[in-house]
């Protein structure tokens, strides 16, 4: 009885979970007759979308008249699909008399024939009455054929025509509020079309080509036939250098394998591209339409029968590496990552009951953002044209760019090859596409300077507000407030920090948008493979010098500065050892600020002279201090620290270096005090699956470090 009773319940909850279920598409038909040629009664149809939580329909819920009119159209087509199968099978049985007829006349002339002969071919007669006989029942009557309209396939058809426009003019009413809104931006109505702003002039915000309808006549003079394609949209986003051809635009994949549906869907995607080879572009739109100029491009087809057709620009290399056809030992390195964000761009999209542009725009720009990734670092890797230093390691990491060093030590021994190491990434940002510097959380003094903010020195925060003070009384000319002082100029660390890693993210912008999002192009003619690979080169050209000059700042005032403060027990300063260091026998020392840690310190005074016989005395502060900068060559970073003597004449003036020496450490091996304490094992260093060493973290190489920087001051 408890299990009849468990089986009711569970009965009626499923009668009414199935009663409250909602369907995209819902026609309700009856049969008024009981004749079999009856007619199929459409008694009601509903179409339903709606968008995810959140976001808004823009008031394109069908109203009454809308529904009226599906319900009068889909019952028209299937009367006339009724009709058409009527007339068929008409003239099928029209055709089947005349047929008959044929054959009786046929069979009246052989009997006529045969009573004229003799017996005499009797065997022969019997042997022809059977092959007769054979072939007038191995004959396949038309009247046989089945006759079957299909009314509820053309119900169908025209209900998902509706349904599918329906979505697509949400989707586009969606895009259109997020132009205004927060992916908006300061794009350029006139484009240049070449220049130094031409690949600047599109600037930072979306570009939404609305949900545009094809007429019978087909697309661009193409049979509508060949592209069952009905109506198109796309989104367009981040500059891209098309001056040679504009990326590829390709399918993701649908998830629609069988039937007439994966037959629509060859129909919609290889057709309509051979045929449209002559275009410059591949993203399905009008040739009216340039929105896409100088863009990347994310379309949405409707297509009758097969549903919302997704198209990403680069989208054929995307639904290629997640095939499960392919060896899972060729995946990419976070396929998994790559792996959500297209099932979160295609239900964003094909899900009637949650559809979010601004979701979906997202996944768009995130896989977009690994794909550039992927191509700037395989452009900087390529042997061929390029050669980084052999101590820089860069990796694609879920859409940024990690960049890693194999730091050195200055020191009497031979150099020995250590792990990379972290030292910050770059990474794409979703809006934009432009690559912006990241820092570990650990490097606080790397980014205060990165930001110039004044807390970073004390000195310059002094400095500043003396001058802010001197330039608002009018005591200091504007000249003098930016005099020099040991080559050291009113732009401090910070400035220097920032303009570098500023310089770095214009150069790798640049890089990026000649490189698209990598694969295939549509060239606009033979040369244009040669001309954008030669623009490539010349990018990476200036990436190569400033990843150089950003890897040695971030070495030095990022895991050094680590490892300083851990080897002192002292806060390590900015710009308290006077400007860069030029040393003629460490040549290729970074023109940056030393990093420098206060030892000693003591007040001297002196008498200067003021002219004539009066004089003056003054105190003046001097400090022995340890500073470390880079120096950087093809074959290595070397971190190098000298014994610096300064002196200061007020806590708002830069220090004036007087004397400087390199501090050579003991000849024993650093990585030697590390890995053979006998209170631990040593770590084997991590790889990955093509052998490579993994980088580690930076928190990881500051150990060595501060056994590097305690070794130089325990040094008598």
């Amino acid at each position: 009885k408890d299990v009849d009773e468990t089986d009711a319940r569970r009965n009626r909850d499923v009668d009414r979970d199935r009663a409250l279920r909602q369907y995209p598409m819902e026609a309700r038909l009856s049969v008024l007759s009981e004749h079999p040629d009856a007619p199929w009664k459409l008694l009601s149809v509903h179409v339903r979308c709606a968008p995810k939580t959140g976001e808004s329909d823009h008031q394109l819920g069908m109203n009454r008249k809308q529904m009226f009119d599906l319900h009068r159209i889909g019952e028209r087509a299937m009367i006339v699909e009724e009709a058409i199968w009527k007339k068929r099978r008409e003239r099928l049985a029209v055709e089947a008399m005349k047929g008959n007829a044929r054959e009786d006349a046929k069979k009246e002339k052989e009997e006529e024939k045969k009573s004229e002969e003799g017996n005499d071919g009797g065997a022969d007669n019997d042997e022809h009455t059977m092959t007769v006989d054979t072939g007038e029942h191995g004959n396949i009557n038309p009247s046989s054929t089945p006759s079957v309209p299909r009314p509820l396939h053309r119900l169908f058809e025209v209900t998902h025509s509706f349904a599918l426009s329906l979505q697509l003019e949400m989707l586009s009413s969606q895009a259109e509020a997020l132009r205004r809104g927060a992916w908006g931006g300061a794009a350029s109505a006139i484009r240049p079309t070449s220049g130094a702003g031409a690949e600047e002039a599109t600037g930072d915000g979306i570009a939404v080509s609305p949900a545009f309808f094809f007429d019978g006549s087909g697309v661009d003079g193409i049979a509508s036939g060949a592209i069952p394609t009905i109506a198109v949209m796309a989104v367009h986003f981040w500059s891209c250098d098309d001056r040679y051809g504009s990326p590829k635009v390709g399918d993701l994949s649908s998830g629609i394998e069988t039937g007439e549906a994966k037959e629509g869907a060859a129909l919609a995607t290889p057709t309509s591209r051979s045929k449209l080879a002559q275009r410059t572009d591949d993203n399905y739109l009008p040739k009216s339409d340039r929105r896409g100029e100088k863009r990347l491009s994310l379309c949405i087809r409707a297509v009758p029968m097969v549903g919302l057709v997704v198209s990403l620009s680069g989208g054929s290399e995307v639904a290629a590496s997640l095939s499960a056809k392919s060896d899972p030992s060729s995946l990419p390195k976070h396929s998994h990552h790559v792996q959500r964000n297209v099932d979160k761009l295609l239900s964003s999209i094909q899900d009637p009951f949650q559809l979010s542009m601004s979701d979906a725009l997202l996944a768009a720009t995130v896989l977009c953002a690994e794909k550039r990734c992927h191509a700037v670092v395989a452009a900087l890797n390529n042997q061929k044209t390029n050669r980084l230093p052999t101590w820089i390691h860069l990796d694609v990491e879920c859409g940024s760019i990690s960049v890693a060093a194999s730091i050195s030590y200055f020191s009497n021994s031979p150099a020995e090859s250590n792990p990379p190491c972290i030292l910050f990434r770059l990474a794409c940002d979703s809006r934009s596409g432009r690559f912006v510097p990241s820092f570990p959380r650990s490097t606080t003094l790397l980014r205060l300077l990165a930001c110039s903010d004044g807390s970073a020195s004390d000195i310059q925060s002094l400095r500043t507000a003396a001058m802010t003070s001197a330039l608002r009384s009018g005591s200091v000319g504007r000249k003098g407030a930016g005099g020099r002082i040991d080559g050291a100029t009113r732009e401090f660390t910070g400035r220097i920090v920032r303009d570098a890693f500023d310089a770095l993210s214009r150069a790798v912008d640049t890089l990026g948008r000649r490189c698209g999002v990598g694969g295939d192009w549509n060239d606009i003619d033979a040369q244009s493979a040669s001309l954008r690979e030669r623009s490539v080169v010349q990018a990476c050209r200036d990436v190569r010098l400033s990843l150089m000059t950003c890897s040695g700042i971030a070495a030095v005032f990022g895991m050094a500065a680590i490892g300083l403060k851990v080897a002192s027990g002292a806060d390590p300063v900015a710009d308290g050892a006077g400007g860069p260091i030029d040393d003629s026998n460490n040549p290729g020392t970074i023109q940056i600020p030393p990093l420098s840690v206060h030892l000693r310190q003591r007040i001297v005074e002196k008498v200067v002279n003021e002219g004539g016989d009066e004089t003056k005395r003054i105190s003046i502060l001097e400090g022995e201090l340890l500073a470390v900068t880079a120096k950087m060559s093809d074959e290595n970073l070397e971190l190098i620290c000298y014994d610096v003597l300064t002196a200061t004449e007020s806590a708002q003036s830069v220090p004036m270096r007087l004397k400087f020496m390199p501090a050579i450490p003991p000849k024993a091996s650093i990585s030697t005090d590390v890995f053979n304490n006998e209170n631990r094992l040593p770590k084997r260093h991590r790889t990955e699956h093509n052998g490579r060493t993994k980088s580690h973290h930076t928190l990881d190489e500051v150990e060595k470090a501060a056994l590097w920087f305690e070794s130089i001051l325990n040094e008598p």
